[in-house]
């Protein structure tokens, strides 16, 4: 048996109807915006009464601090920008030390999400370490500065992606690395060396400026086994009940190709079930952002136009898996109303302003009947 199943979609075009966003996302006057203390999803107010949601990653990783939940909170307002760092180097004394990739420019593109490129501009010293870095902060004006443009840009997100990484990745790459450079000289920390980025940068020109074909050709290859290793690693969280994990190449209409790794696939009922899983190591249900990232996961999925194993095409469809200390299982979507209510009653789901998960299984329903192809299972852990 194979270590993970091998799939190829085809999108043709998204649509989503975001409804679990419980908690009110702060808006922030554009003029007073510093996006180092600004919160990581919210909404910018400007002088002309437009808004915009916005949302910052952590890493230029999409599955390593799960920026999901943060883009996912603002995926129902009608523009979306998200700050991606371009490099992220958390010091020698970590394996930490990434940068973006192809895979996250065509996944943005896909599903209209306009990208600022950005560096951190200061970090100091983790502690006492020598060799860790903390309290990373970008240069605040270059982001502000990059919204404001996207604000009156008036052509998509792929349009605007396309055209920011042709005329800005060189130069924020290199000032990304100078800005490290200088954090390492100034605390005396030591950071990885910078000839890896250098040599991938390199790969990226042609007759020495930027190209994004060539960009797309080198990282492709880095998001693919990327999503390839992500296929076969199985992480302490997600439960898979033996089912093999999943790994999809993707093509779609306005930018080509990418790869990523569901957590599960398996049959059910003449169907590919394509399974993304969440679960709560101690309490009854994952966190909220947990669920919101394990939903904006499945996004892409369900909305694949034709999906083939082995070149057959099959008939498919996606679920979000949330496994906690629960009694009895509940599946969404369902038009028993009482069944949701009975399994609130019977878990003793907290209704508080913390956290009112009983809430959250009403509106997860709701999520799994206003979206095609979009399941719920709620399981007791093993």
């Amino acid at each position: 048996m194979k270590k993970y199943l091998e799939f190829y979609g085809v999108i043709k075009d998204l649509s989503y109807c975001t409804r679990v966003i419980t908690e009110d996302l702060e808006t922030v006057e554009f003029a007073r915006f510093d996006i180092n203390r600004a919160p990581k999803s919210g909404i910018l107010q400007f002088a002309d009464s437009t808004s915009l949601g916005f949302s910052q990653w952590g890493t230029p990783k999409l599955h390593r601090t799960h920026p999901g939940a943060r883009m996912y909170k603002t995926y129902d307002l009608p523009k979306i920008v998200t700050v991606i760092p371009i490099i992220k180097d958390e010091g020698n004394g970590t394996q930490n030390n990434d940068r973006i990739n192809f895979m996250v420019l065509s996944r943005m593109n896909l599903m209209n999400i306009y990208i600022v490129l950005a560096w951190y501009e200061s970090a100091v010293p983790k502690g006492d370490s020598k060799d860790k870095i903390t309290d990373f902060r970008f240069n605040s004006k270059w982001v502000a500065d990059r919204i404001l443009d996207i604000k009156n840009y008036k052509k998509s997100a792929l349009h605007w992606n396309v055209s920011h990484f042709d005329r800005h990745f060189e130069r924020v790459f290199r000032q990304a690395i100078r800005c490290n450079l200088d954090i390492a000289n100034r605390y005396d920390v030591e950071l990885h060396p910078v000839r890896n980025h250098l040599r991938a940068l390199d790969k990226y020109l042609f007759d020495g400026k930027f190209e994004l074909d060539a960009f797309a050709r080198h990282s492709s290859r880095k998001s693919s086994s990327s999503a390839r290793s992500e296929a076969v690693t199985i992480h302490e969280l997600e439960d898979l009940d033996n089912k093999q994990k999943a790994y999809f190449e993707l093509d779609n209409l306005i930018g080509g190709k990418y790869f990523l790794a569901a957590d599960g696939a398996f049959w059910e009922r003449g169907k590919v079930v394509i399974q993304e899983s969440k679960t709560s190591k101690d309490g009854k249900l994952p966190s909220l952002a947990d669920i919101q990232d394990g939903l904006f996961r499945n996004i892409l999925c369900s909305n694949i136009d034709e999906l083939y194993l082995d070149g057959v095409r099959v008939d498919f469809t996606t679920r979000l898996k949330l496994t906690g200390k629960v009694v009895g299982t509940i599946e969404f979507p369902t038009n028993d109303w009482r069944s949701i209510e009975s399994f609130a009653d019977e878990n003793k789901l907290r209704s508080d302003q913390r956290s009112n998960q009983r809430l959250w299984l009403r509106l997860l329903n709701e999520e799994a009947i206003a979206n095609k192809r979009v399941t719920v299972e709620i399981v007791p852990k093993r």
